[in-house]
């Protein structure tokens, strides 16, 4: 029997690093504000933003425009930050404009709501877009900018009680009532890490042996060109209108054309197997993969590893409620996930 571990943002976060998606907006943010502390021109600008400094003010770049409103304003230190939040709010000095209703609704729900699921966006732009080429163009941007900011996290070291949860034996008590045929007392003869992140953070996990694998299903950061970035859910009702559209614009970003599909599929058809859940949220964005994989016939198990927040209350009922939502037959669901009783947290 085999072992089918998914692993998403919740491992990296598990390690120290700041890989989430609201990490990277404030990253963004604070490299706008350098680029502003040392700009030396009146213009500057990217794919979401257009900065100019006003003709009125008698200086000839920005450096020089905001070092004059520190010496006005006289306060210790001056943050990146704080020197953006002068470019965006003193119109006497300069102008500083969206290009990017895509990144404002980012940025929107991120400001309300404490976080936000990029991809998820996206596809509700796309599938609004009269112009998808715009809208795949700006989500291109922002990958190759959470490329950049997740090249410059430090690397972390192995937790030697997530490397035992990776390697612990199978429990009868785990398996499906529905697959008990298939159970065994071993150890899992093979065990390939499903790595849904982009850095290379699971790669310590798994002995240099050929009962070890690891997949980057969406590429990863030794091969930028390889990082895949969009939208999984083929059973969404408007799904079916994107394909019917003559535009392949509209394909660009879906996620199931992945080639690393390929040997996911070769995994889960070799022999029955447990799906282990580390740091994957199992939201839609993913729904494609995931259903496959929950409902397959040879699928015996699946253990979410929950999230243990600081006040002791945890997320195992959303994550199987996400769970959930990948399944057509709510008994066979039911009867596969394993209680919380016989699951424990991350690490």
């Amino acid at each position: 029997m085999n072992r089918l571990i998914l692993i998403g943002n919740g491992f990296d976060l598990a390690h120290g690093l700041k890989t989430s998606y609201a990490d990277f907006i404030d990253w963004y943010w604070t490299e706008w504000g350098k680029r502003l502390r040392n700009g030396k021109n009146k213009l500057e600008e990217d794919r979401f933003y257009s900065f100019r400094l006003s003709d009125s003010f008698g200086v000839a770049a920005w450096y020089l425009a905001w070092s004059y409103y520190v010496k006005e304003n006289p306060k210790q230190p001056w943050s990146n930050k704080e020197v953006l939040s002068i470019a965006k709010t003193h119109q006497e000095l300069c102008t500083f404009n969206s290009k990017s209703d895509f990144f404002e609704k980012i940025c929107d729900h991120l400001r309300r709501k404490k976080w936000v699921d990029i991809e998820d966006i996206f596809y509700v732009f796309l599938k609004k877009s009269f112009v998808p080429k715009h809208i795949k163009e700006d989500l291109e941007f922002l990958k190759n900018k959470l490329v950049d900011y997740l090249k410059s996290l430090q690397e972390t070291t192995v937790n030697q009680n997530i490397q035992k949860q990776i390697l612990e034996p199978f429990h009868r008590e785990d398996i499906a009532i529905g697959s008990m045929d298939k159970w065994d007392k071993m150890e899992p003869d093979n065990i390939m890490l499903l790595d849904f992140n982009y850095t290379n953070t699971a790669d310590m996990y798994l002995p240099k042996a050929y009962k070890y694998s690891i997949n980057h299903i969406h590429g990863n950061l030794s091969n930028p060109e390889s990082v895949i970035f969009g939208y999984g859910d083929e059973r969404d009702d408007e799904y079916e209108v994107l394909m019917k559209k003559n535009d392949n614009e509209y394909l660009q970003h879906i996620k199931s054309f992945a080639s690393n599909y390929r040997n996911m599929l070769s995994f889960i058809e070799s022999a029955p197997y447990q799906v282990c859940i580390m740091g994957h949220s199992c939201g839609l964005s993913d729904r494609t993969l995931l259903a496959t994989l929950f409902e397959h016939p040879n699928c015996v198990s699946i253990k979410p590893y929950y999230y243990k927040r600081k006040d002791g209350t945890d997320n195992y009922r959303e994550l199987v409620q996400n769970i959930a939502r990948n399944f057509k037959d709510p008994t066979l669901m039911r009867d596969r996930v394993v209680g919380k009783e016989r699951c424990e947290p991350l690490g």
